[in-house]
């Protein structure tokens, strides 16, 4: 009903009214089974860790489940292939473990994200949220988990731009600097 009012004033959602191109190297069948070579093994490792962060992005996915992620195409390959590209992701500081199996992938750092929260609370003229309100926005954010969304506002907190509000907890409040 509100957005029938107000029309959609949300943040730009990511664009998916094209489907994600998956590139000809990532069909080829050399190309989905770990060489023996250690030099091809890291640069074939890197290139199908920047293929799954793309495709995350695209796709708006921040939690992946390894027995999910090894039945969905492209990344249908051999198992250590993938489980290689998650460890290099969480060696690098792009991904890691959120529980069994499951990683959180990191194709935007906690300040983008947080950044991106903001412009969302301005842009729908929101003053008092809940972290609750952040999972049920149906953002992109929306997917993050409690603790990650809770790091981001955490961030908008240091930043001066929300505050708790001490009278309800677990609710926050919009500073608009320059604004007393």
């Amino acid at each position: 009903m509100g957005r029938k009012i107000r029309g959609d004033v949300s943040s730009p959602r990511l664009a998916r009214a094209e489907h994600f191109k998956i590139p000809a190297w990532a069909k080829w069948p050399p190309m989905r089974v770990l060489p023996r070579d250690k030099a091809a093994r890291k640069a074939l490792v890197e290139r199908w860790a920047r293929l799954l962060l793309e495709w995350a992005s695209h796709e708006g996915i921040v939690l992946v489940s390894f027995q999910k992620l090894i039945r969905t195409y492209p990344f249908d390959v051999e198992p250590g292939l993938l489980k290689a590209v998650l460890q290099h992701l969480i060696k690098t500081g792009q991904a890691r473990w959120h529980s069994d199996g499951v990683a959180l992938l990191y194709w935007r750092s906690p300040e983008e994200w947080a950044e991106l929260i903001y412009a969302w609370l301005k842009a729908n003229f929101i003053e008092f949220f809940s972290l609750h309100d952040l999972m049920e926005a149906g953002e992109a954010f929306s997917h993050l988990p409690l603790n990650e969304l809770k790091k981001c506002v955490s961030i908008l907190e240091k930043a001066g731009l929300v505050k708790r509000v001490r009278e309800v907890k677990g609710f926050y409040k919009m500073v608009f600097p320059g604004v007393s």
